[in-house]
């Protein structure tokens, strides 16, 4: 087994069963916390050989480390387990129309040094790449770690990808997801992987977040524009196409039925950011959208009418995509 990853487990042997019990044990670890050789005999229902003999190889291979003793007041004290979180470490970016934030983190997604910097649109796809790169080394130098320890750097990208590509991002200057990697293989060795930032949104709530306990959920995401990603028993539900949570395309009243295609969908066009805009004087939108918020609760007649819309559109587009994919809404 190698030190970089385990295998999934295929068929019935022995190997084949320690591999199985391996990555059952290091799932427990991650998601528990710290624990006892005995604590997961009791949670997993192994014996406690099996589980002291996983767990050594596990120690042997750096994925799991042993951390202090336990608190037990009666016999021997118990060695604590943990799951080795700074084996190696991770450079996430989540690209949007007017920042990218960039964030390294350890394997249980700790924040080691993280930065946010407006996004360079000026040169199109190019400066974007620039800033990517030059972001990247900043944030990972800050950390105090070495390069050579990122495992993986994951990039959020609102739209749709295919190949090298992205459509259906309007608010972005066209990006060349190939000049990005070789940008960012300028400076690091670790793969690169690109996704729809959405997607990664839900990824994220099913690991750590609000998604925890669900097998089938709907994320939306109301910002510049709006679009979903979908959580359902237990996996990203991409869509034939990859584009199953453009949910801004969907049309709520067959009156505003288009002729011609737009990049903005007739969901996002109304209930977008431009449109809010439209509503508020100061520049500071998202200290405007608060107040507005606030006035939504006390019942203000101009709030309710701008919100109550927004609501309503963004709740029957949630409905349709959940029958479309045969699934109870839980957002």
């Amino acid at each position: 087994m190698s030190k970089d990853s385990i295998p999934e487990a295929k068929g019935g042997t022995p190997e084949a069963l320690g591999e199985s019990n391996k990555i059952l044990i290091l799932n427990c670890l991650r998601t528990r916390g710290t624990m006892s050789r005995a604590d997961l005999c009791r949670h997993l229902g192994m014996s406690f050989p099996a589980v002291s003999s996983n767990v050594k190889s596990l120690i042997d291979i750096g994925y799991v480390v042993e951390v202090g003793e336990g608190d037990n007041s009666l016999g021997r004290k118990s060695t604590l387990l943990s799951y080795h979180a700074e084996r190696g470490f991770v450079l996430g970016v989540d690209l949007g129309r007017f920042r990218i934030r960039v964030m390294f983190a350890d394997l249980l997604g700790r924040e080691l040094s993280s930065l946010e910097r407006p996004t360079n649109t000026e040169d199109g796809g190019i400066g974007i790449a620039d800033e990517l790169r030059e972001m990247l080394l900043d944030v990972a130098a800050a950390s105090g770690k070495d390069k050579s320890a990122i495992l993986s750097i994951c990039i959020g990208v609102p739209g749709v990808l295919s190949e090298d590509r992205v459509t259906l991002a309007p608010f972005l200057p066209p990006i060349d997801l190939a000049q990005i990697r070789t940008k960012i293989g300028e400076e690091f060795t670790a793969p690169v992987v690109i996704e729809n930032s959405i997607n990664l949104d839900a990824l994220g709530e099913m690991w750590h977040g609000a998604g925890r306990e669900l097998k089938n959920f709907a994320l939306i995401n109301y910002g510049v524009g709006v679009g979903a990603a979908f959580i359902i028993n237990g996996e990203l539900y991409p869509g034939a196409h990859r584009a199953s949570g453009e949910i801004g395309f969907m049309v709520g009243d067959p009156s505003k039925l288009r002729t011609e295609f737009d990049e903005v969908g007739v969901l996002e066009n109304t209930i977008s950011r431009d449109k809010i805009q439209n509503y508020i004087m100061r520049p500071d939108f998202q200290d405007e959208i608060n107040k507005l918020i606030e006035k939504y609760k006390k019942n203000d007649v101009y709030a309710k009418l701008i919100l109550d819309e927004i609501f309503l559109y963004v709740g029957c587009a949630q409905l349709r995509a959940w029958n479309s994919v045969g699934e109870s809404p839980t957002v």
